[in-house]
């Protein structure tokens, strides 16, 4: 009769070894997203902040400021990265949650700006009519192009879908007849002011 009672306790501890081991599995997932969140506004931070005491403005011996005008130009001379003025972005965890609204409400966008041109590992800021902007690194020249072409020709170009796969995100945009795919390691945005 004693055998009856083994089985029974060895079922119960095998339960509370799994409940454990799923329990710090969890708690273990909790601190990974938490430090990643920490990382991520370290990051955010770094690459937001200004640099006009790092990088003085080029100049160029024996040429005036007027041959290299550019009326996006500030007063320094400097061209301002697009993404200055973009804080506070919000937490990285509510992301997903706000492009579903901006998809759900058809938030048109009404500008993209390109961090780097021509180049790969920059970043796109996208502005939509609400007054909010996406920050999509890298960002995806082809697409880039394709929604600026879009606009300058008074389409309306639209974010219809977002997921988020492999720790990346895919982005797609459309016009009235075409459709636009990008793919982002990263996005953050910024709600209207």
């Amino acid at each position: 009769m004693p055998n009856a009672y083994i089985v029974p306790v060895l079922i119960t501890a095998a339960c509370a070894v799994a409940v454990a081991t799923v329990v710090r599995r969890l708690a273990r997932r909790r601190r990974a997203r938490a430090t990643a969140e920490i990382w991520d506004q370290v990051f955010v931070d770094h690459l937001f902040r200004s640099r006009d005491a790092e990088r003085p403005p080029l100049t160029v011996p024996g040429t005036g400021a007027e041959d290299f005008s550019d009326p996006d130009d500030d007063a320094t001379g400097r061209r301002p990265h697009p993404s200055e003025n973009l804080t506070p972005l919000l937490p990285t965890h509510l992301t997903g949650g706000y492009l579903t609204g901006l998809i759900a409400g058809a938030t048109p966008i009404t500008r993209v700006r390109t961090g780097s041109p021509g180049g790969a590992g920059g970043l796109d800021v996208l502005d939509f009519a609400d007054g909010s902007s996406l920050v999509v690194m890298p960002g995806d020249p082809e697409a880039a192009a394709l929604i600026d072409v879009a606009l300058s020709h008074g389409l309306p170009v639209r974010l219809l879908g977002t997921s988020e796969i492999g720790g990346g995100w895919a982005l797609t945009f459309g016009t009235d007849e075409d459709t636009t795919y990008a793919l982002a390691d990263r996005l953050y945005v910024r709600p209207p002011a």
